[in-house]
């Protein structure tokens, strides 16, 4: 996830950069059609030098599609990458903001390192090992749907050529359903696990069946709140291409499937399980076209 960040952070920063010094693009001041009948009176003022300045332009309808790759930040190691997708509408209320409803979907998936042992009273997912050792896995699908604020970063300059490179940040809430499952069986036999796998061993051993429903806390339709920056770039006044990177937190310790760990060794007698000290956190990192229109 750090790695996952750092990258992010540097192509956003590259953008940044590039916003600085690239040639300017924008609307054409001079067509009528992207003024609102309220201002015309304005734009035309403008244009014959009879007012200072110029009509603010209609705000924005834009529609974008994204593809992208979900993670979950929780107790078992997440496999990068995954799989989703998104749909959105966006409404300018600004220059400087604007308002994003948006649907998610993402499968993502997660295979820990550690052999650990898991009394089936703590994790009923895994009652096919009498003596509870295990390697950890799941498979998580999430249904997101959530309304966003929208802050344009480095568009502060009323009245001028837009840059072709905007930086923004993210902010809002909505809620998600989700569906863990692990792959308990190879079939409907037990996995050999052993003492000091590693993780690719582990997921060459996994048929990808994940049969298995992961235990759950109750409901799995959760409240959500998000954040996250992204920066697009402008093919043209209609078209642009967005990269974004997505942090959902909820109150949930259960989107990968595990609530406790142990703090002793197997083999270790009065080894107790421990419940987790923190929630999951759902990344979506992803890369979007998006279409504006008036």
């Amino acid at each position: 996830m750090k790695k996952l960040f750092l990258v992010t952070l540097i192509l956003v920063s590259a953008f940044a950069v590039d916003a600085q010094v690239s040639s300017p693009g924008g609307y054409d001041w001079r067509d009528s059609s992207v003024i609102p009948p309220s201002r015309l009176e304005q734009h035309y003022e403008f244009q014959n030098n009879q007012y200072i300045f110029p009509a603010k332009p209609r705000s924005q309808w834009e529609l974008g599609v994204k593809v992208g790759t979900p993670t979950v930040n929780g107790d078992v190691d997440a496999v990068f990458p995954g799989v989703g997708f998104g749909v959105h509408a966006r409404k300018s209320l600004g220059y400087l903001f604007s308002l994003r409803g948006e649907y998610t979907y993402g499968s993502a998936r997660g295979v820990g390192s550690t052999y650990i042992s898991v009394p089936t009273t703590f994790n009923t997912a895994w009652t096919s090992y009498p003596a509870g050792k295990v390697y950890y896995n799941y498979k998580t699908s999430v249904n997101e749907f959530a309304l966003h604020g929208i802050l344009n970063l480095n568009n502060i300059s009323f009245h001028r050529a837009e840059p072709k490179v905007l930086v923004y940040a993210l902010f809002g809430a909505g809620f998600l359903l989700y569906d863990t499952k692990v792959d308990a069986l190879n079939g409907s036999t037990p996995y050999a696990f052993t003492p000091g796998m590693t993780k690719d061993g582990i997921k060459a051993m996994l048929d990808g069946s994940y049969e298995t429903p992961a235990a759950t806390s109750g409901s799995k339709f959760k409240t959500t709140t998000n954040f996250g920056f992204g920066a697009s770039f402008k093919l043209s006044n209609k078209v642009n291409i967005s990269l974004e990177e997505r942090v959902t937190m909820l109150k949930d310790d259960l989107l990968d499937g595990v609530k406790y760990y142990y703090s002793t060794p197997i083999g270790v007698s009065g080894a107790a399980p421990i419940v987790s000290n923190r929630n999951d956190i759902y990344n979506f990192l992803s890369i979007g076209v998006n279409i504006n229109l008036f």
